[in-house]
């Protein structure tokens, strides 16, 4: 958590997917997911209003790379969804990309939660069977791989 208890930063890794000739298609898809127990302060409620992914990607002509993350809270059934889409020609650059939720899931009121964040990545190469591609969440470079941008609201 950070110091202003606004975000959090998650390492992840080995989070990549690849695509291409020879590959298995199972390597173009990969996700985690994530429960965290959470204590919230009397009088307050929060959501993720953002998350920041940081890593590396290369994407032949016409070659697709997608990031989703879904957020809940568990017991409650509305969700949380934001996605991009890179599309190639791209050669092995380093991105920082940040999803933006519409609308945030607020927490319940004060006390304890369980916060269940699915994150997942996906190479697409089905527009250029001969291309392939990569995305990683994170490297070694880069350092953090994922900042999670909370908000907090009085109830």
């Amino acid at each position: 958590m950070g110091h202003s208890h606004t975000t959090v930063s998650v390492v992840f890794p080995g989070f990549h997917a690849t695509a291409g000739p020879g590959v298995s298609p199972a390597d173009s898809k990969k996700s985690c997911q994530l429960s965290v127990g959470v204590r919230i302060p009397p009088g307050f409620s929060f959501g993720i209003k953002a998350i920041g992914y940081r890593g590396l990607y290369q994407l032949s002509d016409k070659v697709t790379a997608t990031q989703k993350a879904i957020y809940y809270f568990q017991g409650h059934p509305e969700q949380a969804t934001a996605s991009s889409v890179f599309t190639g020609p791209v050669r092995g650059e380093e991105y920082l990309n940040i999803l933006t939720f519409s609308a945030p899931l607020r927490s319940p009121c004060g006390g304890s939660t369980v916060l269940s964040l699915s994150n997942s990545i996906n190479i697409d190469n089905n527009a250029n069977k001969q291309g392939g591609g990569y995305i990683s969440v994170g490297s070694l470079k880069l350092g953090e791989n994922q900042t999670y941008a909370f908000d907090w609201v009085k109830c």
